[in-house]
C-alpha cells in the first residue's frame, strides 16, 4: 500500500470509528454486525481501555498477534488482508487515537486470521457447489477471549494451525513456488512434435531448461544447448510426468508440453486453493478411515496414521460427477444385484437394448414393471423396444449377480443422498488409464478384496470374504463398527513425501480461484 493509500485509508477509518467506534474493515465471510458485536464484547470484558497497548506500547501479546499476521503468506494467504501494512503505518505513541484505531485494527485483523485458519477463509459449500463435507467451525471471538486471558496467546494461534504432514507440505511448497514466480516463471514451450528419446530437435534446450527449473538433480551441465533428447533428458521427463499426474513413457507428447506451459504463479494459485480446501476438512478423521481424493484417482485405508492400502480408483465423468462427501461405510454386499438408476436405464441401456435385442438377456438383464403396487416381471423378447423412448420408459431395470454385473462381486454402502456406493467392476483394464473419469457417479475399485478384508478386521464374520464371493449368493454383511469415509478433490497433494499435481477433471479450481 502507497504512502497516499494508506493516508486516505487512516482518514476513513478515523472518520468511521468516530461514529462506530468498533467498526473497522470486515471481513467478507464475517457479518459486518456480528463482528462488531464480537469486537465489542472483547473490549467490554477487559478492564483496560486497550487489549495491545498498554500506556500505548505495543504488549508482548501485540507483537505475538502481529507475528501470527504476519506469517499468513505461509498459508497461502495475504497478511494485506489482515491490515498488515496499515497496522504498521501507524504508531500508537503519536495520539489517544491513533492507538485506540492501531488497537481495533489488530483485534480484527486478528479474528480474521483466526476465522481463515480455523475454518477456511471461503463458505466451502459456495466456494465449492458439490463439496458436502461439514466444514470446520470455531468461534473466533470465543478463541481469541480465551486465550487473551491464559497470557499464552502465542501458543494457542498456532495450534489452530493444521497439524497434518500434507498442509505443512503445501506451505512449504507456497514458498518454493513464490520463488520462481519471483525469478519471472519459466518459458513457454512452442508447439512441437511428439519427441521421445533418440530425437533431435531445436526447442529440445527450452524443454530441458524447463525441467531443470523444479527438478533438482538436472544440474547447469544438463541444460546446455544441446538439442539431443538423450536417456538423462527422459529421466528427468518420467519424473515432471509422475510429479504432474501424466502417464509416465518419458515422451513429451501434447499432454506433457501442456502441462510444462502451466505457469508458475497457475501453480502456485493451485497449491493455495488446496491449502484452503485442507481447512475445510474437520481436524479429527478418526482411527480408522478411508480416503478418497477424486482429483488423483485414488483410494487409501488408512488405520492409526498409517496408510494400510492405497488402490486405483474410478470416479463419475464430468457429465455425472462425483461429489466431494463424507459419510460411514456401514455394510458389504457380495455378488449384489445392480438396481439400474432410471437415467442410466434410459439414457445408457435403452440404446443398447434396441441395437441389440440379445443385449438384456446377455448381460443377466431383467425387466420389470409396478402396476398397483405389484412388481411384475417381462420377458425383455416380448417388448417392442422401438415404441420405447425416454420420454416413455415404464420399466424398472436390475442385472443379476454374475460376471457381466457391472458392479462386479463387491459393493461397499454408506448413507448418501445421490446413492453413490464403492463397487467392485468387470472392466480391470481400464485402470490402467492414466485419466479415470469414467463411471455414471460411483467410486469403482481396483482392489476391493483388499478392501473388504480391511473393513471386516475384527467384525467376528464365520465365512472369508472369499467364501463369500465363491458362494455365488447375494449376501448382505453389516459391519459391526462402521467405517469413516472422506472423498475429496485435492488437486495437489503429497505422495511418498512429494508434492503432486494433477489436473482440475471437474473444473471445481476455478470457482474457487476467482473467490480466493
Amino acid at each position: 500500500m502507497n504512502t497516499f493509500k494508506a493516508f486516505i485509508y487512516i482518514i476513513n477509518l478515523s472518520l468511521l470509528c468516530l461514529y462506530f467506534p468498533v467498526q473497522a474493515m470486515v471481513h467478507p465471510s464475517i457479518e459486518v454486525t456480528q463482528h462488531n458485536k464480537i469486537i465489542s464484547r472483547l473490549y467490554n470484558n477487559t478492564t483496560s481501555r486497550y487489549l495491545w497497548l498498554d500506556k500505548r506500547q505495543l504488549t508482548t501479546q501485540a507483537h505475538d498477534a502481529l507475528d501470527f499476521i504476519s506469517a499468513a503468506s505461509n498459508h497461502g494467504l495475504r497478511p494485506d488482508d489482515y491490515h498488515y501494512s496499515t497496522l504498521h503505518l501507524l504508531d500508537p505513541t503519536q495520539s489517544e487515537n491513533s492507538a485506540k484505531q492501531f488497537d481495533i485494527l489488530l483485534t480484527d485483523g486478528l479474528l480474521q486470521l483466526i476465522h481463515d485458519i480455523s475454518n477456511g477463509r471461503l463458505d466451502a459449500i459456495i466456494a465449492d457447489p458439490d463439496w458436502f463435507i461439514p466444514q470446520t467451525k470455531i468461534n473466533a471471538g470465543e478463541f481469541l477471549q480465551q486465550a487473551l486471558l491464559t497470557g499464552h496467546l502465542r501458543s494457542r494461534l498456532n495450534a489452530l494451525i493444521p497439524t497434518r504432514t500434507e498442509y505443512h507440505a503445501l506451505t512449504s511448497a507456497i514458498d518454493r513456488y513464490q520463488s520462481y514466480v519471483d525469478r519471472g516463471g519459466w518459458e513457454q514451450i512452442p508447439e512441437t512434435q511428439v519427441l521421445r528419446s533418440g530425437d533431435t530437435h531445436h526447442n529440445i534446450p527450452l524443454i530441458q531448461a524447463r525441467l531443470a527449473f523444479e527438478d533438482e538433480s538436472l544440474t547447469v551441465k544438463d541444460t546446455e544447448k544441446s538439442k539431443y533428447f538423450d536417456t538423462l533428458m527422459e529421466q528427468a521427463v518420467r519424473r515432471f510426468q509422475k510429479k504432474h499426474s501424466l502417464k509416465n513413457d518419458g515422451i513429451i507428447g501434447s499432454e506433457t508440453r501442456y502441462a510444462m506451459n502451466i505457469s508458475a504463479s497457475e501453480r502456485l494459485r493451485q497449491i493455495q486453493i488446496n491449502l484452503e480446501r485442507r481447512r475445510w476438512m474437520p481436524k479429527d478423521l478418526g482411527q480408522r478411515y478411508l480416503f478418497v481424493n477424486l482429483a488423483n484417482y485414488k483410494l487409501s485405508a488408512i488405520e492409526n496414521g498409517d496408510t494400510k492400502l492405497d488402490m486405483r480408483i474410478m470416479i463419475g465423468r464430468k457429465t455425472r460427477p462425483t461429489p466431494s462427501f463424507s459419510s460411514q461405510v456401514n455394510h458389504l454386499v457380495f455378488n449384489p444385484y445392480w438396481n439400474i438408476p432410471p437415467n442410466l436405464a434410459i439414457l445408457d441401456l435403452l440404446p443398447q437394448q434396441q441395437a441389440n435385442t440379445n443385449y438384456f438377456y446377455l448381460k443377466g438383464i431383467r425387466v420389470f414393471s409396478i402396476d398397483n403396487g405389484q412388481k411384475t416381471e417381462h420377458d425383455p423378447y416380448t417388448i417392442d423396444w422401438e415404441s420405447v423412448s425416454d420420454q416413455n420408459f415404464p420399466y424398472i431395470l436390475r442385472q443379476d449377480p454374475g460376471e457381466h454385473n457391472a458392479l462386479g462381486q463387491l459393493k461397499f454402502m454408506f448413507p448418501n443422498q445421490w446413492d453413490i456406493y464403492l463397487h467392485d467392476t468387470a472392466h480391470k483394464e481400464l485402470f490402467t488409464e492414466s485419466k479415470r473419469s469414467l463411471s455414471s457417479g460411483c467410486i469403482r475399485l481396483e482392489d476391493p478384496i483388499a478392501l473388504a478384508n480391511f473393513s471386516l478386521i475384527n467384525n467376528g464374520s464365520e465365512l472369508s470374504v472369499m467364501d463369500m464371493i465363491a458362494s455365488n449368493e447375494n449376501i448382505g454383511l453389516v459391519l459391526t463398527k462402521s467405517l469413516p469415509i472422506y472423498a475429496v478433490y485435492f488437486t495437489v497433494w503429497l505422495d511418498d513425501g512429494e508434492v503432486i499435481f494433477s489436473a482440475d477433471v471437474y473444473d471445481r479450481d476455478q470457482h474457487v480461484a476467482e473467490l480466493l
